[in-house]
């Protein structure tokens, strides 16, 4: 490793040379873009946000797309962590202010990815290879779908919830309107209060019906 790739990776501990440069790159491409659109990074910008030369992000990613996209990659896959904290587990509170968290979590997730993707519209190649990876394996439709699904088997098995119930559907209608209203907030400029207020009201909906 040369003198200026080592300092650019000073501090880092427990790494080889090679994955702390590699990490370094994405921490510096992530940087970017959370200060710029994505269309306006260059592969010059990274190099120098990183303090290494302009050939060195060759040595570990094919072109800039792909760098840009484990950058991206990495920032999803801090988002969708965020789902998993504070889920309610089967047989708390009630089943409608449980499902309520669920709603509210699936659209912090929406409202915070829906930014990324519109700042990819001007690169569409490099928007399909985002798309492609955050389908795969540990993401994908399962990845927030799964503890919904979950936590319902879980409430059916107290007696909570009828056993004939569809559970699919049920999750459909969770997750359709927190897409919905993250659209809302995102493109029509609905502030957070009106969105997350409407969560628990078409919680209280699906829970109670319709009938009177």
């Amino acid at each position: 490793m040369s003198p200026r790739r080592a300092k650019a990776v000073r501090g880092r501990v427990g790494d080889d040379p090679a994955t702390a440069l590699r990490e370094h790159l994405i921490d510096s491409a992530e940087k970017l873009l959370a200060e710029r659109q994505v269309s306006a990074i260059t592969t010059r910008d990274i190099a120098r946000t990183a303090g290494v030369s302009d050939g060195v992000l060759y040595n570990y990613f094919a072109d800039k797309h792909e760098l840009l996209v484990a950058a991206l990659v990495r920032r999803y896959a801090a988002v969708v962590a965020g789902f998993d904290r504070d889920l309610p587990s089967p047989g708390t509170a009630t089943v409608e202010e449980n499902l309520a968290i669920f709603g509210l979590a699936a659209l912090e997730v929406v409202a915070q990815t829906l930014p990324t993707a519109a700042g990819l519209l001007s690169e569409p190649a490099l928007l399909h290879r985002f798309i492609d990876e955050i389908h795969r394996q540990p993401f994908g439709p399962q990845r927030m779908r799964q503890p919904i699904v979950d936590y319902l088997a879980g409430e059916q098995q107290l007696g909570r919830l009828a056993p004939e119930i569809d559970v699919e559907a049920v999750v459909t209608l969770i997750m359709g309107p927190a897409f919905m209203l993250g659209f809302g907030e995102h493109i029509g400029g609905a502030p957070r209060e009106f969105t997350a207020a409407r969560i628990p009201a078409i919680i209280r909906t699906l829970v109670r019906g319709l009938s009177p």
